[in-house]
């Protein structure tokens, strides 16, 4: 049986949570800029639709994604380390 300490299990939920909610920054900000597009064929779902919605993109969402991706390895890397 192999004996986890708490701190390795801390770091293993706080890892995979980052990596959870990395994906889906990353996830919504591709999403939301091929939305955006009005040039895209599997936009057109409402044919009255005049224009895509008017959310502003920016680049905070792409950033944030990546850093909790990079959070997330290096917590896991400590909870291997720790194990």
């Amino acid at each position: 049986m192999v004996n986890v300490s708490p701190i390795s299990l801390v770091a293993i939920v706080v890892g995979l949570s980052c990596f959870a909610l990395g994906g889906r920054l990353l996830k919504s900000a591709a999403a939301a800029r091929r939305v955006a597009r009005s040039d895209d064929p599997e936009f057109v779902l409402d044919p009255t639709r005049e224009d895509p919605p008017d959310d502003e993109l920016d680049g905070d969402d792409l950033e944030r994604g990546f850093m909790l991706l990079v959070f997330g390895a290096l917590a896991l890397l400590f909870a291997a380390i720790s194990l």
